[in-house]
């Protein structure tokens, strides 16, 4: 077992924080619930909880998704996350009173125990994320990486830190089926302009150029030849890293990113 900032480690397994605050919520909340005999009613509260936790985050952010389609899509593909508990826990509340009228305190001591123990996780993560309030430039500023332009057959080189900063750092490989399924919407808004950098994690450019042509995407990307992998503490693909001007990390983001993930995301680059 190993602790990084994106996720608890067992051997090959890489479990999100988040996904392990979640987990460690609902095993409570239903093992609590149980103990007080109210377990298949416990069971329906809490998928009106995440029901509605999802659907009141896709509403939240239904500006970003280019259709209604795109949105209910996105709401059913929980991979990447995205939950309001503002919205979730008050339903939860509902459905309990709903469902179990005068028994529904019973109720209380899971779900405030499993809000509890699911704190635990995000704050082992906030302790491993907290920005330093050292000034000095990372180490890795100076690496050299190599990057290929869409209609390139060689690299060329260039310093890590005359990268645009502030930047989005995806760490991404052709062999992880998340990285291949969140590319398009990278792609698509390094187009726009932003300042997106797709940093492949070893690969050689023959694996590179081949997923390029085979999807017909058309991108600046980047390989890792400066150990950047190691050095930003990536503990699984994709990972997704925002970067402030001074190159410290300032968000990051375990697992294929959404749209409307990647649009709050980009709103800390302004």
């Amino acid at each position: 077992m190993k602790l990084s900032p994106d996720a608890l480690l067992l051997g090959p397994l890489a479990l999100s924080w988040p996904n392990l605050a979640l987990l460690i919520g609902i095993l409570a909340f239903t093992w609590l619930a149980a103990r007080q005999g109210v377990e298949s009613k416990a069971w329906w509260v809490l998928l009106a909880t995440l029901l509605a936790a999802r659907v009141g985050y896709t509403v939240a952010h239904l500006s970003t998704w280019p259709s209604l389609e795109a949105a209910l899509l996105g709401t059913l593909d929980i991979r990447s996350g995205g939950w309001n508990w503002w919205v979730g826990l008050p339903v939860g509340a509902l459905a309990a009173a709903l469902l179990l009228r005068q028994e529904s305190p019973r109720l209380l001591l899971p779900g405030g125990a499993a809000l509890a123990l699911a704190l635990l996780p995000l704050g082992v993560q906030f302790s491993l994320t907290r920005p330093t309030l050292s000034s000095a430039a990372p180490e890795h500023a100076s690496r050299m990486v190599q990057y290929l332009e869409p209609a390139q057959s060689r690299p060329t080189e260039v310093r890590f830190d005359q990268l645009p900063r502030p930047m989005l750092l995806n760490f991404w490989a052709t062999w992880c089926p998340p990285c291949r399924a969140e590319m398009p919407l990278l792609v698509e808004y390094q187009q726009k302009g932003y300042p997106i950098v797709l940093l492949n994690a070893g690969e050689d450019v023959g694996a590179i150029q081949g997923f390029m042509a085979q999807t017909g995407l058309s991108a600046r990307v980047f390989l890792d030849s400066a150990g950047l992998q190691r050095a930003f503490q990536v503990s699984g693909l994709p990972t997704t890293l925002l970067i402030g001007s001074n190159g410290q990390v300032l968000a990051r983001h375990l697992g294929p990113v959404n749209r409307a993930q990647l649009e709050q995301l980009l709103r800390q680059l302004q």
